[in-house]
């Protein structure tokens, strides 16, 4: 007994291709487009964020030397206002030096001119003490 060909096997082989022009069509290929476009954009994104870091270190160096050249402009002022300060301060020093010793030379000339006042009226002043003194002692006035 010949037996006819086993066509199952076709039947499989067949269904198989079918089965695969349809993933192929509706998953294969949109999966791999968007896998692709994935690996675009994850290739865009890295080379914007390499970008942004050297932009990024660009604008730290730039900032630090700013803050660099700024200290320096403000220790040469600091400096400038100390100067001027204590150029100020040694005026004001002078100023006072010499309004102290205006007022010690003031002191000094009114103590010598109340000393010579003092002087001259102290010869007049003990004789009347002497006169109020011996006129109590003695109890009566005495003759001038």
């Amino acid at each position: 007994m010949i037996k006819a060909p086993d066509v199952t096997v076709l039947y499989v082989v067949v269904c198989f291709l079918i089965a695969y022009a349809i993933l192929k069509r509706f998953l294969f290929l949109p999966l791999s487009e968007i896998l692709e476009e994935r690996a675009s954009e994850e290739k865009t994104a890295a080379r914007v964020h390499a970008e942004s870091l050297e932009g990024l270190s660009n604008a730290i160096a730039h900032a630090e030397l700013e803050l660099a050249r700024a200290r320096r402009e403000a220790l040469k002022e600091r400096e400038q206002l100390r100067a001027e300060g204590r150029s100020h301060l040694e005026a004001k020093l002078a100023e006072a030096h010499a309004a102290a010793g205006a007022a010690i030379e003031r002191a000094s000339r009114e103590v010598a001119a109340e000393a010579r006042r003092s002087s001259a009226e102290l010869p007049e002043r003990v004789r009347q003490l002497s006169r109020t003194l011996a006129e109590k002692i003695l109890g009566r006035k005495l003759a001038a």
